[in-house]
């Protein structure tokens, strides 16, 4: 699920699958969502598109998702054990560009 690194006190995340993080980062509403435009071909890591919601994402990763009336560009930023609100779920990703 999570490649977890343990320190002193805290676990800090190294790599998420996909659908996890679309889903705890609030950009789809639920993970089978998230795992269907995924299946469908509507998401590129790195401007490769992906067909498995069980690719890994990394730190840095750039996420480019196709709407239907747009292209949203993300920068991954970090990682969320759980699902988070919607003000602390902003600070998982930088949007780069909306075309």
């Amino acid at each position: 699920m999570n490649k977890l690194r343990n320190t002193k006190n805290e676990s800090i995340i190294d790599e998420q699958r996909i659908d996890n993080w679309l889903f705890r980062s609030r950009i789809i509403k639920s993970r089978a969502k998230a795992q269907k435009i995924i299946f469908d071909g509507n998401i590129k890591i790195n401007k490769i598109k992906i067909s498995k919601s069980s690719a890994k994402i990394k730190v840095g990763d750039i996420i480019t998702l196709n709407k239907i009336n747009n292209i949203i560009i993300f920068s991954v930023e970090s990682f969320a054990n759980n699902r988070l609100s919607a003000k602390d779920a902003i600070k998982l990703y930088k949007e780069i560009k909306t075309i």
